[in-house]
């Protein structure tokens, strides 16, 4: 079996922890790594890391491939989208590119941000699900519902089959919720899941012909896709199939294809899921303490029953508090009654549509050489703490409108100013006049950290002229 991760959501109802440049999957919400990290680790057993394909964002291409790397990931098997195009797009872009090698394989779709534990049950259903796509069929996990749950699409189950399962007798949107209690006391419907196994060559004849325009134009992105330069290597799309790409039509594939198929079949599924959909899931999937808070950081909660607190290192008191989900990050605070916890995404509109930048960004952002956050802005300086990882490097740069000091506090620096080179170790420091190219890189096995003070009449992002760059930035 090939494995697909699917990691192209934007998760705005765990803003704001989640924001656009760094969304859930890349975080560490549940578990002992981050969502993508978990969802790969229990697969392992099964599928080696070398059949794992991830599919995501061109923005989170880098991040995705540096937390995956420890677990043996191949970044060359990531396959990165200019735009969101929902999931039919996204599975037939890594249907296509597998089939160019075996048409007939085997491949299991998985969201990259979802929580199953324990693990060894979903595994075992796994293989059942892969000797019943042999047989040409599409296979969906239905989970078994444990509750009239309206948030979720269900799946009727059909006939049975001989090798385990049933044919799907038809799929449902999200009912109501005295539609959701027939359901669930009348039995044989099932949550959708939107995970799914089948051969590639199965998948693709569908694609034919349900979708036939996304098909026609899959072997154009396939053959418009090529790999970026530097560490991580994945594969994008060139000018040509980025145009191709951004014109399809954004259609799941539940609706393009399993609701029209007649080859769709569910294998019930009791595996401890939950699809981590709001911050509400946390009760389900996390520790409570004796009054069944869920509890993160540094937090200090007195009379205070079935909330959800999540912090940093900045102190959380909470004192008489009921059902509600307070959760902190250094620029943004978010106190939610945990009933509307559906709703958080209608704040990250409402904050986008008022181009806040917490939307989108946050303090700390993540770049191909490491990551920055900003400690202190004013109008005419700004003090950001830089972290490079071991081996990489900054753009050969200059500023028009700012000059730079730096001083390193952990690691080596090497730092080049116009043409003189030096190396700077913990404590020394260095100016950077205006307009003057330089760059930075860590030679060393550990993370380079430095405080870098920038005084200017302009102190963003934009201010920068590259010249030189790993990361093919220029």
């Amino acid at each position: 079996m090939q494995a697909i991760i699917l990691a192209g959501g934007s998760g705005t109802r765990f803003w704001p922890k989640s924001r656009e440049q760094l969304p859930k999957q890349l975080l560490q919400i549940t578990g002992p790594g981050t969502m993508i990290q978990n969802t790969l680790d229990r697969l392992l057993p099964l599928v080696p890391a070398s059949k794992h394909w991830v599919v995501t964002n061109e923005q989170h291409a880098i991040e995705t491939c540096r937390q995956l790397a420890a677990q043996g990931f191949c970044a060359s098997q990531l396959l990165a989208e200019p735009v969101g195009r929902n999931t039919a797009a996204a599975i037939g872009f890594a249907a296509r590119i597998l089939g160019e090698s075996d048409p007939n394989t085997i491949m299991g779709v998985f969201p990259a941000d979802h929580a199953i534990a324990p693990p060894e049950p979903f595994r075992d259903l796994l293989k059942q699900a892969e000797a019943v796509a042999q047989e040409g069929h599409l296979v969906t996990l239905g989970i078994q519902p444990s509750a009239p749950e309206t948030g979720y699409g269900y799946i009727k189950q059909g006939a049975a089959l001989d090798g385990g399962g049933f044919r799907v007798e038809r799929f449902v949107e999200k009912p109501d919720a005295q539609t959701a209690a027939h359901y669930l006391k009348k039995g044989g419907y099932y949550w959708n899941s939107g995970m799914f196994v089948w051969k590639v060559s199965a998948l693709l004849d569908e694609l034919k012909t349900h979708l036939p325009k996304l098909y026609e134009q899959l072997d154009a992105i396939a053959a418009n896709t090529l790999e970026v330069k530097g560490r991580y290597p994945y594969r994008k799309l060139n000018k040509i199939g980025r145009e191709i790409f951004e014109s399809l039509d954004p259609i799941s594939i539940d609706y393009g294809v399993m609701e029209k198929s007649n080859k769709a079949v569910v294998l019930p599924a009791n595996i401890g899921w939950n699809d981590v959909g709001t911050w509400t899931a946390l009760t389900e999937v996390s520790t409570k303490d004796s009054e069944g808070n869920v509890v993160e950081g540094n937090v200090v909660a007195l009379d205070s029953t079935g909330s959800i607190i999540h912090g940093n290192d900045r102190l959380i008191a909470a004192l008489g508090v009921n059902d509600l989900i307070v959760v902190d990050t250094p620029d943004a605070l978010l106190v939610c009654a945990k009933d509307r916890a559906q709703d958080v995404r209608k704040v990250v509109e409402r904050i986008k549509k008022e181009n806040h930048p917490e939307a989108v960004t946050s303090c700390t952002e993540n770049r191909p050489w490491g990551t920055y956050t900003v400690l202190q802005k004013e109008t005419n300086y700004l003090v950001k703490r830089i972290e490079v990882f071991p081996g990489e490097s900054l753009s050969l740069q200059s500023h028009e409108h700012r000059s730079e000091h730096w001083t390193i506090t952990t690691g080596t620096a090497e730092v080049q100013v116009k043409d003189d080179i030096q190396t700077l170790t913990r404590n020394q420091s260095i100016h950077i006049p205006k307009g003057a190219k330089h760059r930075l890189t860590n030679p060393g096995s550990d993370s380079l950290i430095i405080i870098e003070v920038q005084i200017g009449d302009k102190l963003d992002e934009d201010d920068i002229i590259r010249y030189e760059d790993k990361y093919d930035r220029v």
